[in-house]
């Protein structure tokens, strides 16, 4: 704390906003003024090894940096398999999970297939990604939200969610737009982090879909 002999430094002056009960409010509320707030926001990034900065200009304002560490950045994901290669896409863009008979696929025009009476264009990531081997009998559509559509992407199997620890990726996929990163699985095998966004646009740019 300060003495009134002290003579702190502005830095100084700042971090007093980090500390517990500090606050710059004339009275207390039930949802203010109790010196609950930055405090805590410190401890949980500290938590996970982040900084939080303060600058403060009188008459230009006040700026809060926070910085993470990416191989920290978690999302929550939809584990799913092609071959002996599991993917991770993000689950807030995933939509819903069908069962279809590849023969369904092979037999679609235009890479449209017909799932709960409406046609959906459909990629299907074996075959994008030139993975070697005959496909399965029944294969996995996953529909994923790409602007005001819906969009099939087809895998092997959906293995299930799974809250993935991002890790960015060396320069070897430094031209890899549709790969955003990897995560190590429980059994420290590698999976790799779809941009479900970007491998439509790609995949149907080729096509001239959408």
């Amino acid at each position: 704390m300060l003495t009134p002999d002290s003579q702190p430094t502005d830095r100084e002056l700042l971090d007093i906003v980090f500390l517990p009960g500090f606050s710059t409010a004339d009275s207390i509320t039930d949802v203010s003024g109790r010196g609950v707030g930055m405090d805590v926001v410190k401890k949980k990034i500290d938590e996970i090894r982040g900084t939080v900065d303060l600058e403060s200009k009188r008459n230009v304002g006040t700026t809060i940096t926070i910085k993470l560490p990416l191989t920290l950045s978690i999302i929550d994901g939809l584990l799913v398999e092609i071959k002996d290669t599991k993917y991770v896409m993000p689950l807030n863009l995933v939509d819903k999970i069908y069962a279809v008979e590849h023969e369904k696929f092979v037999k679609s025009y235009n890479n449209l297939v017909i799932i709960d009476e409406e046609q959906i264009p459909f990629y299907n990531l074996r075959e994008e990604f030139s993975v070697s081997g005959e496909p399965l009998e029944v294969e996995q559509l996953v529909t994923v939200k790409y602007e005001d559509k819906r969009v099939g992407l087809v895998v092997d199997n959906v293995i299930g969610e799974y809250q993935a620890v991002l890790k960015p990726l060396g320069k070897l996929y430094i031209n890899h737009d549709i790969i955003s990163g990897a995560t190590i699985l429980g059994d420290g095998t590698i999976a790799l982090v779809l941009d479900t966004n970007k491998i439509i646009h790609e995949f149907s740019f080729k096509i001239n879909q959408l």
